[in-house]
């Protein structure tokens, strides 16, 4: 019999993750284009998608530990739920230098029509692809977990 939370926690979970994957691409693809006030404007609120999703993940992710049908025995005692746990968390202290930036580059904008410069656009794209290639793991750490490997 299907567990009804259990398969909506997990949907929602899928979801979520592709919505987060989604906005990383979202703010490679604005970093691409030359910058100006709109692109500025933007980016913040992409950004601001990226986090909310990132949120709901993780909480949905936990609810699944305690509510869902394998039980948080079967989470909690697995290293590949705990490096995927940490191995998200590296990826959200990651998201915290471009999020400062995005904030910065849109107050500049709207105070002083700047722009930021092509150097310092690439670095931060750098910081973005660094999130997006660390956020690859996390679907290896999900399957070895899913199968019991860790434990």
């Amino acid at each position: 019999m299907v567990n009804s939370l259990d398969l909506l926690l997990a949907v929602l979970h899928h979801l979520g993750i592709l919505v987060l994957a989604g906005c990383l691409v979202a703010e490679l693809a604005v970093l691409s284009l030359p910058p100006g006030r709109r692109w500025a404007e933007t980016l913040p609120r992409i950004d601001l998608a990226y986090g909310l999703s990132a949120g709901a993940v993780l909480s949905i992710g936990l609810a699944r530990v305690f509510w869902g049908a394998k039980g948080s025995g079967f989470y909690l005692e697995n290293l590949a739920f705990w490096l995927k746990l940490g191995l998200f968390l590296v990826i959200a202290l990651v998201s915290i230098r471009p999020t400062m930036t995005f904030l910065r580059w849109r107050r500049l904008a709207r105070a002083e029509g700047a722009v930021p410069s092509v150097g310092e656009v690439s670095g931060t794209r750098m910081w973005v692809l660094v999130q997006a290639g660390l956020l690859l793991g996390l679907p290896v750490l999900a399957a070895l977990m899913a199968r019991g490997i860790g434990l």
